[in-house]
């Protein structure tokens, strides 16, 4: 049975047991498989075998990502290991798991030496006729309108073997990790090892070294090197080249004759070289593209995002008795890390929040949707303000990692009276505009949300006694918003400009902000998201 050996800084290694049921590993003691460290997430990972018995690996959105078998690091996605896996400073090794994918092998020369095999390194120059710079015209033209990987392979393999008389041929791929691509071949067999039956040291040598080789005659280019598996297949004459992009070595293709005796010249290699380089622009330009497709989609997905995301804002401004309320959202980016809504709670209630979480794009918006979610759920005309800021709290401390945390207000106000009662969590605080200028409000801020379980929030009441006419919710974009040389516009000059504004209306209060904010910074680019909230009370009617 599967099962791995944990391979820790601290303390022997441990094994532990796979099976279909997935266990969970990460940090925190509730975790099936402890793993402690700051570069490890309280939940980071799920480790199960699936039914062919492979190691299925599923990342939990963890902070720093996880690794398999040396590749790429991943989050929110799974993969199968076969050799290890790496989380934080971990090495998990998979021991007893399915076999690893097939790596193509060749067969191994035997022997000191390559006896009189010519070789010729990478940078030496093309020998080439004009007919062959026909043929190489016509190829370009042949892979030009290609845009799947193993089509210009085959493309280029084919064009190899008319133009070259190759009766067996083979193009070989490395991966990033440096290992061989199982190849595309033409009438090259496998010995009853599964080995290829070319060459290993003619292949090396290309893939290591970008070395051109000709071999005319194996009884003594490779005397004393002709495996079993050769000699029960002997070749002719062979040529081997590698595949180049820049000064990178992508893969090699190969080639030889099996019952013709003609040789092959310096220029024939160099022919196959010169193909060997188009075909390196090629791959080249499909990466490219490939690259170009994925981030179009990524745009057309990050603007589906923000379509959704807008769509969780209010559509309109709220008039309801007394009170008129209205927001905006600047993202820095396609999506944004800011919130805010308001919705009507009763007849005479009406109910809204700001927000902003740490960092801002697709990750601080799924957090968002996630605050979102839970407050249409919990917040009612009934349920006391401390209590559902603590249920928030619990809620973003149980299934985000440490460092994510969400600065709010949310808060009430009744449509009758303007009486307005709010809760802070580490957020700024609001701008009260009054008759008579501004309120000044007690300190009752409690920490972000995220940070610590099970805190203590303290509501904050305001009456329309003390003159209320507006009130400013806004997120640290604004304040801090930068210009050119990093000055921040700051609190005090953005409430000097509401105190200026004649109609406390919403729309003149958001008018007026957003308008200082771009006159601050002219021509330097947002670095946050920007939001503003705000209600206006009017007079009591007479």
């Amino acid at each position: 049975m599967a099962h791995l050996i944990i391979h820790s800084p601290k303390g022997p290694p441990r094994t532990v047991r796979l099976s279909t049921e997935p266990i969970r590993v990460g940090r925190l003691a509730h975790n099936d498989c402890v793993l402690p460290g700051e570069e490890v997430s309280r939940e980071h990972a799920l480790i199960w075998l699936d039914e062919q018995g492979r190691v299925v690996v599923r990342d939990c959105g963890s902070k720093n990502g996880t690794r398999v078998d040396g590749g790429e690091v991943f989050r929110n996605e799974q993969r199968v290991a076969r050799r290890s896996i790496r989380i934080g400073e971990h090495d998990l090794e998979v021991v007893d798991g399915p076999l690893p994918a097939e790596i193509p092998r060749f067969v191994e020369d035997q022997g000191p030496g390559i006896a009189d095999t010519q070789f010729f390194p990478s940078t030496r120059a093309f020998d080439l006729s004009q007919e062959r710079l026909n043929r190489l015209i016509e190829l370009l033209e042949r892979i030009g309108g290609v845009f799947e990987r193993k089509q210009l392979l085959e493309e280029a393999l084919d064009a190899c073997c008319e133009a070259l008389g190759f009766e067996r041929g083979l193009i070989g791929l490395r991966t990033r990790r440096g290992e061989t691509e199982l190849p595309v071949t033409r009438n090259i067999d496998r010995d009853e090892t599964g080995a290829y039956k070319v060459s290993r040291t003619l292949i090396n040598r290309a893939l290591l070294h970008g070395e051109r080789a000709i071999v005319n005659n194996p009884a003594t280019d490779l005397a004393g090197q002709m495996t079993e598996s050769l000699a029960r297949f002997p070749i002719c004459s062979a040529l081997c080249v590698p595949i180049l992009y820049r000064d990178e070595i992508l893969g090699v293709i190969y080639g030889d004759r099996v019952t013709d005796a003609a040789t092959y010249q310096p220029q024939d290699v160099d022919f196959l070289a010169a193909i060997a380089r188009l075909v390196g622009v090629g791959l080249a330009n499909l990466r490219m593209l490939q690259e170009h497709v994925r981030t179009q989609r990524m745009y057309a997905e990050l603007a589906q995002a923000r379509e959704i995301q807008q769509r969780l804002l209010p559509a309109r401004p709220l008039e309801l008795g007394r009170v008129r309320i209205e927001g905006t959202n600047e993202p820095s980016s396609a999506v944004s890390g800011d919130y805010f809504d308001y919705r009507p709670l009763d007849a005479h209630q009406i109910g809204f929040i700001i927000a902003d979480v740490t960092g801002h794009g697709l990750p601080a918006a799924l957090v968002m949707a996630n605050v979102h979610a839970a407050l249409q759920v919990t917040m009612t005309a009934e349920i006391p303000l401390d209590e559902l800021a603590a249920k928030i709290n619990d809620l973003i401390c149980r299934n985000t990692d440490p460092h994510v945390f969400v600065t709010a207000i949310v808060g009430r106000i009744d449509t009758r009276s303007g009486a307005l009662e709010y809760v802070s969590a580490g957020h700024p605080s609001p701008i009260v505009l009054t008759g008579s200028g501004l309120c000044e409000l007690p300190e009752r801020n409690g920490l972000p949300w995220g940070i610590q379980p099970h805190e203590s929030y303290h509501s904050v009441r305001l009456e329309t006694d003390r003159g209320l006419e507006a009130v400013v919710l806004y997120t640290d974009g604004i304040s801090e918003a930068a210009d050119a040389e990093g000055r921040m516009l700051g609190t005090q000059a953005l409430t000097q400009a509401l105190l200026e504004v004649p109609q406390r209306s919403p729309a003149a209060l958001i008018r007026t902000a957003r308008a200082l904010v771009r006159q601050h910074c002219g021509s330097a680019k947002p670095a946050d998201d920007m939001t503003l909230l705000v209600l206006s009370v009017a007079p009591p009617a007479a």
